[in-house]
């Protein structure tokens, strides 16, 4: 029954597609692990995926791991699992092209807005699928990751109602491999919450270098934070999404079981690395509908400023 669930390819080795890869080849699927880092890499040659933290601990070795995606056509994978930054996802797009079996179908593991529609246009919109996670880690080094964050359901959609069968199966197979998932018919609405929730923490924590933790619990940056959920929310609106009259405070719940660390996006700025701006569709949608995010877009222009200071 799992055949088509057996060979699964997993691009990106940073902390979602590390602990992705790892659980499901603890669960017997032959994963194939392609990233550009060659470190990233020759890690998880030498010593495994190691997982650690609120999740499980454990170490396993996937099928492969490469640095080139010339081995993906040899390997003929039923599912490819996209899991880079999301300004790199065109690029990526294109690199796959002829590599991948036309009988393949594509989980976008990215985090933001409308990614998958611009891999639909490409692939197919009857091969992509889109995933909303709830967990969230730090690579203590290649091959290493932390996760500090575990909150599920994660959620998966199709984007056609043919792919509903598909995504339904496509959950239970992470849930058994234990991530658990729910198969949801509205994924764009998944995506909307968990990029309100991110768009409330990242453009706090990036600017004043706080962890999570702190930016919640500090009273000026709570404020901020609470700002900028307000105006995230109220777009969405605009937009159809009535998420319930509760939904600002189940949003403070969920950040409250956040842990004592920096967001992805401000350990890139701190590198000097490029910053993933999966917040910036709330201020250009807001301008769409004409509602205003001035907390949000003020925030995220001083973030942009130090990133062009630090490169």
């Amino acid at each position: 029954m799992d055949s088509v669930f057996d060979r699964i390819a997993v691009i990106g080795a940073g902390p979602v597609g590390t602990i992705t890869a790892a659980f499901l080849a603890r669960a017997g699927k032959s994963v194939f692990l392609t990233d550009v880092r060659p470190d990233r890499i020759q890690a998880v040659r030498e010593r495994g995926l190691r997982v650690e933290g609120k999740a499980d601990h454990f170490t396993v070795w996937p099928a492969a791991a490469e640095t080139s995606k010339a081995g993906l056509p040899a390997f003929r994978p039923d599912w490819v699992f996209l899991s880079v930054k999301s300004f790199s996802l065109t690029s990526l797009l294109d690199e796959l092209t002829g590599l991948i079996d036309p009988g393949a179908k594509f989980l976008i593991l990215q985090n933001g807005l409308d990614n998958e529609e611009e891999a639909a246009r490409r692939l197919g919109r009857d091969r992509v699928f889109r995933a909303v996670i709830n967990f969230a880690g730090m690579l203590r080094e290649p091959g290493v990751v932390h996760v500090s964050f575990f909150n599920p359901p994660n959620y998966v959609g199709a984007l056609t109602p043919d792919g509903a069968p598909a995504a339904r199966r496509l959950a239970e197979v992470l849930t058994l491999a234990g991530m658990e998932t729910r198969s949801v018919p509205d994924i764009k609405r998944y995506e909307w919450i968990k990029t309100i929730l991110a768009a409330a923490l990242m453009p706090v924590c990036g600017p004043t270098g706080l962890t999570m933790k702190e930016a919640r619990d500090l009273p000026e940056t709570r404020f901020l934070c609470e700002r900028i959920l307000q105006e995230s929310i109220a777009v969405a609106s605009r937009l159809g999404y009535d998420f319930g009259a509760g939904f600002f405070s189940e949003c403070l719940d969920y950040l409250a079981k956040t842990d004592n660390h920096k967001p992805s996006s401000s350990v890139d700025l701190e590198a000097g690395l490029p910053v993933e701006y999966v917040f910036q569709p709330i201020i250009d949608w807001g301008r769409t509908v004409q509602s205003p995010t001035p907390c949000l877009e003020t925030l995220t222009l001083v973030m942009r400023a130090l990133e062009k200071r630090r490169n």
